[in-house]
């Protein structure tokens, strides 16, 4: 694995995101995924993939900056700095969340395996 390669990762990802693109999504996150939220929430993969099949879960638009990759054997680390709109289980959300997301090789192919967001307030 490279740095392009999870960049392509990273990318196939966000666009699942904005399509709620369950398939895709499935094959992107580990089945055992810890995922917490800005708010504190902890989320599983079939949490995740039913926020986005019941519309609980909709982006409207994401803009990705200030990506950093550190990669370790059959790990990859990725930090990146998002800007979201959207809605969140009928809150809207708008602003800056920083996402911490580890990658993993699996038989299937790099899966996340770990997330963590946080709302940047300043």
């Amino acid at each position: 694995m490279n740095t392009e390669q999870v960049i392509a990762l990273e990318n196939r990802l966000v666009e699942a995101m904005k399509t709620s693109n369950v398939q895709e999504l499935d094959s992107l996150i580990a089945d055992d995924l810890i995922f917490t939220a800005h708010n504190g929430m902890m989320f599983t993969k079939k949490d995740d993939l039913d926020a986005h099949r019941s519309g609980n879960l909709t982006i409207f638009d994401i803009r990705t900056s200030e990506q950093q990759i550190k990669i370790e054997g059959d790990v990859a680390i990725v930090s990146v700095l998002m800007e979201i709109s959207g809605s969140f289980f009928g809150n809207t959300e708008v602003g800056f969340f920083r996402f911490m997301r580890v990658w993993k090789a699996h038989p299937q192919g790099w899966q996340i395996l770990a997330a963590q967001s946080t709302q940047v307030t300043s």
